[in-house]
């Protein structure tokens, strides 16, 4: 791994960006493109040194680390703000979204609740400086940072769900068939219903339509039966029933 003095390098590169105030024009911010992100994927991307390699002192090293999230965090307000010094709380989570980043997802509870107290209990009517937004995000850092750098696996979301919505609309002029009537549960479901929910391995989510209706799963349980079975009575356990290879049993069958 990089060592904390490549990390603070990078990161006193980037925050003297800041202080010309390069950050603050449009064409530099990670959501339009530009060198903020690219201070942020260098920032993020360099790791500390290992506990063998030079054995700093844990105060020492507590502190560098300390003051690496504080950076990252001012690193993240001056993306988001665009030379403004006091950015709106909805600004942000405008933000996050385009990432494909949820306010709901749990990962960010913290610091949604902190957000949300900062609006319950101070006068700045929603609206977070830098050392206050520093705050919001701390616990998040990690996550948010590699949010705004596009790291994630569908690195523009936005681009990408513009397409599901495309072909959402398209498949949705096909009303052919009829509902399955095999079991109850399905001759019950209203044929009019459509709706698209996707959720990737960063949890990036995205939904569209009718997705707020329950709805049958029918086998799309099977992946979950499978992992509480599993978490509840062990791998060796349930594989004396279920196999990881095709068994030439009939569909059912157990």
């Amino acid at each position: 791994m990089r060592s904390m003095k490549a990390l603070q390098k990078a990161l006193s590169r980037a925050g003297s960006h800041c202080g010309r105030g390069g950050w603050g024009h449009p064409s530099r911010s990670p959501l339009l493109g530009g060198g903020v992100r690219h201070h942020l994927s260098e920032a993020a991307a360099q790791g500390r040194e290992t506990p063998h390699s030079h054995q700093p002192q844990h105060q020492d090293h507590d502190s560098s680390e300390s003051g690496m999230l504080s950076r990252l965090g001012d690193l993240l307000f001056y993306t988001i703000a665009e030379g403004q010094e006091r950015i709106p709380i909805h600004k942000f989570t405008t933000a996050l979204k385009a990432t494909g980043l949820q306010t709901s997802d749990p990962r960010l509870r913290d610091c949604m609740s902190e957000m949300h107290r900062v609006v319950q209990e101070s006068s700045s009517g929603g609206l977070l400086d830098r050392d206050l937004f520093r705050k919001c995000v701390s616990s998040n850092i990690v996550l948010l940072t590699q949010a705004f750098r596009k790291k994630f696996v569908i690195p523009d979301f936005e681009e990408f769900t513009g397409h599901v919505d495309r072909i959402f609309e398209d498949v949705k002029e096909l009303t052919g068939g009829k509902v399955a009537a095999y079991i109850p549960q399905l001759a019950k479901s209203n044929p009019d219903l459509w709706g698209v929910s996707l959720c990737t391995v960063d949890g990036q989510r995205h939904s569209v339509g009718h997705t707020k209706i329950p709805f049958c799963l029918q086998s799309c349980v099977k992946p979950l039966t499978y992992a509480i079975s599993i978490s509840t009575l062990g791998t060796d356990y349930v594989h004396k029933f279920v196999g990881k290879e095709p068994s030439g049993l009939r569909y059912n069958k157990l």
